[in-house]
């Protein structure tokens, strides 16, 4: 008889309720049916009924010694069995403490939390959370009845958490324990992908405006550092790690730096992720070029005119121009601050006059130069002038809305005016000589336009006797304009004291303004851009208070349009003044005491310091205290001069007030 094979799939130690799957084989050719019956306790039950199915999942509801009989028999035999075989299974009882372990992801990137939850078979257990950390086992959590512990990923890699359980009153060091897989996917790397400067200029006490790009700035909580050095080498740090990205300082010394940013995320254990250094230079001031160099009147002109010269220079901080005239009688007017020079010829003849222009700062002999030529002829008529050319929009119009050019002229016969109208250099609109002396003009386009005016006499056979420009800003929008700053009529300002201050800008409607305040140097309030154009500050400590007032049109995509600071220093108490020196008696006698009294306004905590002068030598007699008298015995007669110095007592200085007074002995 063939023999029937049985085997089962839980080797080990098999628990009340545990699956086992028992699987039966005969090696014959026969179709062959199996029953399955569990024996406990002389008691069979079937498990399984004979089906062609070989294997039998058993589930042992006691524990104790179990008995497993298979019966085999060939398909149609009608024997009660053709095979036999049995197993004999010791079930214990189930000795797991821990039910289930529930983690809310087994994925994360570096940064996320795990949360892990051990859901105990028992309601009073302790439990104890181990992280492998390479090849040692680094404990997270000791023994404790929390059942619940938070895993935050700090470096990327495969992570095995081991989680460890005891009863109570155990003595043993565990007794159940699970292990935990947690795959952590390193961050993605970070790369600055721009560094620029926002500003307009780097100009020396100019803010000075740097920006900061990553490839992942949107989607990751990441920090700068920006470290300045200058051009000795000496690192300052501007901005310690933080989410702005944006820096902004000022210079006070012109020469070259550089900025170093370094970017890292906030979860990442590097010093830093990437870094960048950008070098710039800051200049004392704008580069100074001549815009525009020329004569009120155009050569040729007669001996004994007028000519006033008259330069447009862009740049600098203190400008200072020189006019050379050479020629039949030549001038030179050295360096004047005024960039117009009157010039009467006395003499025909043709002139070469140059302007040279440099700051006040400036040690050479100019930093920019121009020169045009000029012929004077023998006195004849009297020219025609430009006088005045004004526009009815000032010096900032809107797109698309006509402004008005008004030319005011003196001298010649009858005048006649050309306009010549240029955007951006190029010209756009020509209108020949005309007896009206003002156009309309509507601008298309944004940009800047300068409208050239010429003035002719009606009977001069030249070009024109006369010409300027005036330039208009031309926008969808007028640029806002901080006209004045209104403050409280006040010259000193104490702590509590109101700060109230207004801008007053045309346009208001259509004006946002923003308020920065400076305590000291340090940034304490920024208002954003808001309607509002006043503030209302109350000190509560001295100090330097610096209110920094940007407004904007609502359109304009600039940083601001019109920028005003004002400073106003706060002081904790008034100055001590009003110091006053009176004696007890009126008239003084040798050996009799006499005592002076000192009264003084303001301060806090007034000292006063006495000095005594006799026979024109001072002499110190009572030190600074709070005694606001002093008393004096005098031995011999004659006249004396006391001196009272006054201050208050925090104040580090000699003195704030005095007072002497001058009385005789008798």
């Amino acid at each position: 008889m063939k023999e029937l094979l049985l085997d089962f799939d839980n080797k080990g130690p098999i628990y009340v309720n545990n699956d086992i799957n028992i699987e039966a084989n005969l090696n014959i050719k026969d179709d062959i049916e199996y029953k399955f019956i569990e024996g406990y306790n002389k008691v069979w039950t079937p498990i399984q009924d004979f089906s062609e199915k070989k294997i039998c999942k058993w589930t042992p509801k006691n524990s104790g010694k179990h008995m497993i009989l298979v019966q085999g028999k060939v398909k149609g035999s009608t024997k009660p069995y053709d095979y036999s075989a049995r197993l004999e299974f010791d079930i214990i009882e189930d000795s797991k403490l821990i039910e289930n372990v529930d983690i809310d992801k087994n994925k994360v990137t570096v940064g996320d939390k795990v949360l892990i939850n051990v859901k105990g078979r028992e309601e009073l257990l302790l439990y104890r959370f181990w992280l492998k950390n390479k090849d040692e086992w680094e404990i997270l959590n000791d023994y404790s009845t929390d059942n619940k512990y938070t895993f935050t990923a700090t470096e990327p890699g495969n992570k095995e958490i081991l989680v460890e359980c005891k009863k109570v009153d155990s003595t043993n060091n565990v007794d159940d324990y699970i292990r935990l897989k947690i795959d952590v996917k390193g961050l993605e790397v970070i790369e600055i992908t721009d560094f620029k400067f926002l500003s307009h200029k780097m100009i020396v006490n100019e803010e000075l405006i740097f920006k900061v790009e990553t490839n992942h700035e949107e989607n990751r909580p990441l920090l700068y550092k920006f470290v300045k050095i200058n051009k000795e080498g000496k690192y300052t740090c501007v901005q310690d790690f933080s989410s702005k990205s944006i820096v902004s300082f000022k210079e006070e010394v012109e020469g070259e730096y550089k900025l170093l940013c370094y970017v890292r995320d906030i979860f990442s254990n590097k010093e830093y992720d990437d870094r960048a250094l950008i070098v710039y230079d800051v200049m004392p001031y704008e580069k100074i070029k001549i815009r525009n160099f020329k004569a009120d009147i155009e050569s040729p002109q007669v001996t004994g005119t007028r000519i006033n010269l008259e330069a447009l220079v862009d740049g600098g901080r203190e400008l200072v121009y020189r006019y050379i005239i050479e020629g039949p009688v030549s001038e030179d007017s050295g360096y004047i601050r005024s960039n117009r020079y009157l010039w009467e010829p006395s003499e025909e003849g043709k002139y070469n006059i140059t302007l040279k222009v440099k700051d006040i700062s400036f040690k050479g002999d100019y930093e920019s130069i121009n020169s045009i030529g000029y012929q004077v002829d023998k006195k004849g008529d009297r020219p025609v002038r430009i006088v005045e050319v004004k526009c009815d929009k000032g010096r900032a119009a809107l797109v698309n809305q006509p402004f008005n050019i008004n030319v005011k002229c003196e001298g010649g016969c009858k005048a006649l005016y050309k306009f010549i109208v240029y955007k951006d250099g190029i010209q756009k609109e020509e209108m020949d000589y005309i007896k009206n002396n003002w156009i309309n003009f509507v601008p298309k386009e944004k940009g800047e336009y300068e409208v050239e005016v010429r003035v002719k006499d009606l009977y001069s056979i030249k070009d024109f006797d006369s010409s300027t420009s005036i330039y208009i800003k031309c926008n969808d929008y007028i640029p806002a304009n901080i006209d004045y700053v209104l403050t409280n009529n006040k010259e000193i300002y104490l702590v509590n004291d109101t700060i109230e201050m207004e801008a007053i800008i045309q346009n208001t409607t259509d004006t946002v303004v923003r308020f920065v305040t400076k305590i000291n140097g340090q940034d304490v309030e920024d208002t954003g851009y808001v309607e509002n154009k006043a503030i209302r500050v109350k000190p509560k400590c001295p100090g330097k208070y610096a209110f920094s007032i940007y407004a904007k049109n609502i359109k304009s995509t600039e940083e601001y349009d019109s920028k005003r600071e004002v400073i106003i220093y706060v002081k904790d108490v008034m100055p001590v003044n009003s110091t006053k020196v009176v004696a007890n008696k009126k008239e003084i006698k040798v050996g009799e005491e006499v005592t002076f009294e000192v009264t003084s306004k303001g301060g806090k905590n007034v000292c006063y310091e006495f000095y005594m002068m006799k026979e024109n030598n001072w002499v110190l007699v009572q030190e600074y205290s709070k005694k606001n008298y002093y008393t004096f015995l005098p031995f011999s007669k004659g006249q004396y001069r006391l001196l009272v110095l006054s201050k208050s007592f925090y104040k580090k200085v000699n003195y704030e007030d005095y007072e002497s007074i001058t009385f005789n002995i008798v």
